[in-house]
């Protein structure tokens, strides 16, 4: 077989004179090759895959050529690989060396590879001998010695390093390193260079970097030795237990016990005998700071606190935060500096130094009134027991994040008296705490909770989470970020695309933990133009439905291209068959029930048609985030025996582009009609578009001229087209021909049983001489004032409900269907129409996206009667304590945690999981408005008991007593499988 494929290639006569060119050329380099090899001016030489030269010998027919015979059989007829592709090895570069576009040792090779064996050494001319006709890549390497007696340094010193400056540690301090370890990075060099050399050429590379980094004296080189098997975490975790207590105004300086190693003690590489448990440490010199390490073998260099001159500081304070360059001047600034020496390296060393003990309180303690500061007390419970948040708090973690430059914080003040508040809730052994100072910060941060002024809790809690955010926002410089219109592309790539837009700007605990995101969908009542976009959220606001019937929405086509948005009462708890709901649909509609068709339409993929024996409950769920649609169908489609429905859309072309006019819907044909058939069946409903032609004839005019018919394929790398059987398919025709549509349908099945049938009309031209190709549609519905209409039924399948009637009970369920409702925007706040040109009360609905970690819901009980008052609905709202699942609610099931493991063919939207919550806390809220009061409840991580915290006075509370008419703020925990045992582990360890 592989004869013959050799045999069909033919080779020409000017490729063969080319190739014995080649031969006889490389015959003629090679024969002088040791001549240039051992002249003194020849330092630099290449390596060459033995593996790549016998196949280019074979290509040539090398030997047959130099010895005058016939070509061999696989002259001309090899297809070679690039140069070198077999010998080059892919590595973590720690950096390159200078010059960086052409040092040899920035190109690596793999290990242990043998002379004559893997490779050959040839020289200069001979590389670009073969260069010029073919590509690879250049690996090239020093000589040492001189003549013949010369040896070619191939296999070079691979070692494992870390480079280090003061960014690198303070990324390291903030805790902002994507893993905590350093990457598994190498180097290589030759082994014979002198050491003296190497630094020097270190020095020059240093430049290569930006920054601002000393001009001479700017490297020092370091040997970590360890026995742990992972030497780069190893060395990661001694640097992030030092510097994780430093701020950001601090010194980026930490102790290291390695070696340093110099030229006065190392002549040559060879000489320092790096093995493989060594990690070698570049560190370079920041211009304006002192050196990362600090080591027994160097002084330490830096601002004396005193005398403020940068000299070698002899004198450093217990705090490690100063050091002075003599013992003057430490005495003299010794008044000053011990009211601020922070021996543990923390604004508050008796808040840093507390920790968990058998006394500590853990969370079961009160909190003062200082003055109608009800709404504080419940709202902070909230907070405190937040496992995750607590947990960040208690290992001290946010004093490294603290961002001083954010102009929306506070430069760490509320952070740091939250911080010192939950420490004392948890580690300290007072059963009630007077949280002045917390009272304090909040106030600064939002003067509205300055005073003695009752105010909600909802409220405190989302401003003192944003007042965190913002001090602890990873993003020090916050960038200009553009927002793309949405365009027609995936949810999932325009809500990814938002996500990192937010991440740009916002990055903290806060958004790790507890920011989701909203998809907002805004839609035009008079034209069906719709906005959609993905924003971020703290919290979940969900209205309270004032009744328990439900609604029932869908779309009412009385053609393909007039319709209705229609909403009728809907009672969930009456399960019956589509065919028998469609009875009492069409006494609503007055139509025939029997010409009444249903789907459900998505944007981006396959209509999904309505199986008539389908509960019309399950029909109304599983069209939540699609469209459910009726259509009446006409008589015709009606008498036909085999009735085949069939998906259509529209697009037309423009600058060569498929362009979509989001005009779709459905047609019914039998399924032993023809494809001409077909064809006339679909002209009939467009025929009105033909209105300025007289006798338009469809097989003459109209086809291929003004639209084409094709089929929408599904033909991916794997499978050909079902249709057309290609490999290469770009939506194929639909023929007009007499194959019958069940024919059609039966040879696509063959090829792919999962198969759709799909028809897109491609419009070519206008068949309106006043309206260009993308606006022929916009053109037909104002010709024919055709007006899309929202209407909401009055329906005789429920009896109207007074506004007045007792309010009842609701389920948390019911609130969040209830909340995901389009509702249509007032007057005051309208939304400007492209298509239109005017601003509209359009319709706008609220689909949670995507959940985070920590949900927390507000439950809108306080509405506005009119103008100046508010009313509070003491609806109950029935919610779960444990197991609240969530996954009919989230579009995307994963967190936004999780994007950077998402794409658009494996993300949580199509390949959804279960999402289980668990609730932790509420905020209660009693009473009316002006003089209610405000608990909490909370069950805490320790005891797994319920607790009623009532201002200073806190007692357990049983679970059934959890559920009442004052729940006002939920708070939820997202579920994962090792969640429990992960929190007992970590309870353990915060406690050790």
């Amino acid at each position: 077989m592989q004869e013959d494929k050799f045999n069909d290639i033919q080779v020409s006569q000017y490729t063969a004179d080319k190739l014995k060119k080649q031969a006889l050329e490389y015959k003629r380099l090679q024969d002088t090759f040791s001549k240039r090899f051992a002249s003194d001016a020849n330092t630099q030489f290449y390596v060459l895959s033995t593996k790549w030269l016998n196949q280019w010998k074979q290509h040539v027919s090398y030997d047959e050529i130099v010895a005058n015979k016939a070509p061999c059989k696989y002259f001309g007829r090899i297809t070679l690989e690039r140069i070198n592709d077999d010998l080059e090895d892919i590595v973590q570069k720690c950096f390159k060396y200078y010059p960086i576009s052409n040092h040899p040792w920035n190109t690596y090779m793999k290990q242990d590879l043998q002379e004559n064996v893997d490779y050959v050494v040839i020289d200069k001319e001979i590389w670009e001998f073969f260069i010029s006709y073919y590509s690879g890549t250049a690996i090239i390497r020093n000589s040492n010695g001189s003549g013949k007696d010369k040896q070619v340094a191939v296999n070079l010193l691979r070692f494992k390093c870390v480079l280090l400056y003061p960014s690198i540690i303070k990324q390291i301090s903030y805790d902002s390193m994507q893993r905590q370890t350093f990457e598994s990075e190498v180097l290589q060099v030759d082994r014979n260079m002198k050491f003296k050399d190497y630094q020097n050429l270190i020095q020059r590379t240093v430049h290569t970097f930006s920054g601002n980094f000393a001009k001479d004296n700017n490297v020092r080189i370091w040997r970590y030795v360890t026995d742990q098997k992972d030497q780069y975490k190893a060395l990661f975790n001694e640097i992030n237990k030092q510097v994780s207590q430093l701020e950001s105004q601090d010194d980026m300086c930490f102790d290291f016990n390695g070696e340093l190693l110099t030229h006065q003690q190392y002549d040559s590489i060879e000489d320092v005998g790096i093995i493989d448990t060594n990690v070698i440490v570049f560190e370079f010199k920041d211009d304006y700071k002192p050196w990362c390490i600090r080591n027994q073998a160097v002084q330490i260099e830096g601002k004396c606190e005193n005398c403020h001159v940068f000299k070698v500081l002899s004198f450093p304070c217990i705090c490690r935060k100063v050091s002075y360059c003599k013992e003057e001047c430490r005495q003299k600034d010794y008044n000053y500096h011990s009211a601020r020496c922070e021996k543990h390296g923390s604004d508050d060393e008796s808040v840093k130094s507390l920790t968990l003990t058998q006394t500590s309180v853990k969370g079961i303690v009160g909190l003062s009134n200082l003055g109608n500061t009800c709404f504080m007390n419940s709202g902070t419970q909230c907070i405190s027991n937040s496992y995750p948040l607590v947990e960040y708090f208690l290992k001290n973690l946010y004093f490294d994040e603290i961002n001083m430059e954010n102009p929306l914080g506070t430069q760490g003040q509320l952070v740091k008296k939250v911080g010192s508040l939950i420490k004392k809730m948890w580690c300290g052994d007072r059963q009630t705490i007077t949280p002045t100072n917390y009272k304090k910060a909040v106030g600064q941060f939002q003067p509205m909770f300055k005073g003695f002024h009752q105010h909600d809790s909802s409220e405190l809690i989302t401003f003192v989470l944003d007042g965190i955010h913002e001090d602890l926002n990873r993003v020090k410089k916050k960038p200009y970020v553009e927002t793309k219109d949405y365009d027609g592309r995936s949810d999932f790539v325009v809500a990814k695309e938002s996500w990192l837009n937010h991440l740009a700007r916002n990055q903290s605990i806060i958004v790790d933990l507890m920011h989701g995101q909203y998809k907002s969908t805004l839609k035009c009542p008079t034209c069906q133009q719709f906005s959609i976009t993905f924003d971020p959220y703290l919290m979940v606001q969900l209205g309270i439905p004032s009744q328990k019937k439900r609604s029932i929405q869908f779309k009412f086509y009385k053609d393909l291209f007039q319709y209705q948005y229609i909403s009728i009462p809907f009672d969930k708890t009456k399960s019956i068959a589509l065919k028998d709901y469609l009875k009492i649909l069409g006494e609503e509609l007055k139509v025939d029930h029997q010409q009444l068709f249903g789907y459900i339409a998505n944007m981006y993929t396959s209509f999904e048609f309505l199986d008539e024996n389908k509960s019309i409950v399950e029909i109304r769920k599983s069209a939540k985030r699609s469209q459910l649609c009726f259509r009446q169908i006409t008589d015709l489609e009606l008498k036909m025996n085999k009735k085949f429905p069939i998906q259509f859309s529209n697009k037309y072309f423009e600058q060569q582009y498929k362009k979509s006019y989001f005009q779709s819907g459905a047609i019914i044909v039998d399924g032993l009609m023809t494809l001409k058939q077909v064809h006339q069946q679909i002209f009939t409903h467009f025929k009105q578009f033909f209105s300025e032609h007289e006798k338009v004839d469809y097989e003459k005019q109209v086809l291929n001229s003004y639209y084409s018919l094709v089929y929408k394929t599904n033909q991916n790398y794997w499978n050909p087209c079902a249709f057309c059987n290609s490999k290469n398919c770009n939506d194929c025709e639909v023929k007009y021909d007499d194959e019958t549509v069940e024919e059609v349908k039966n040879r696509a099945l063959k090829v792919d049983q999962q198969c759709n049938f799909e028809i897109v009309i491609i419009w070519k031209q206008s068949p309106f001489k006043s309206a260009k190709l993308p606006d022929i549609f916009d053109h037909f519905f104002k010709t024919n004032k055709i007006e899309i209409q929202d209407i909401n039924q009055k329906s005789s399948m429920s009896s109207t409900i007074n506004s007045n009637t007792s309010q009842g009970s609701v389920t948390l369920q019911d609130c969040l269907q209830y909340s995901q409702m389009p509702e249509q925007l007032n007057a005051e706040n309208t939304w400007y129409c492209k298509v239109c040109k005017e601003h509209v009360q359009a319709y706008k609905s609220m689909q949670i996206y995507k959940a985070p970690q920590i949900l927390i819901f507000t439950l809108k009980r306080f509405k506005a009667s009119n103008r100046l008052f508010k009313q509070k609905l003491e609806t109950l709202v029935d919610f779960p304590i444990n197991n609240l699942d969530m996954t009919d609610f989230i579009i995307n099931s994963k967190t936004p945690c999780d994007y950077e493991n998402e794409n658009e063919t494996n993300n949580g939207e199509n390949n959804k999981q279960k999402v289980i919550y668990d609730l932790y806390a509420v905020s209660n809220h009693f009473g009316g408005l002006g003089g209610g009061h405000y608990t909490a409840l909370a069950k805490n991580k320790f005891t797994n008991k319920w607790y009623n915290f009532d201002d200073s006075m806190v007692g357990e509370i049983p679970e059934s007593s959890i559920v009442s008419k004052s729940a006002y703020v939920l708070c939820y925990q997202l579920r994962t499988d090792d969640s429990k045992n992960c929190q007992e582990k970590t309870m353990q360890s915060i406690q050790e």
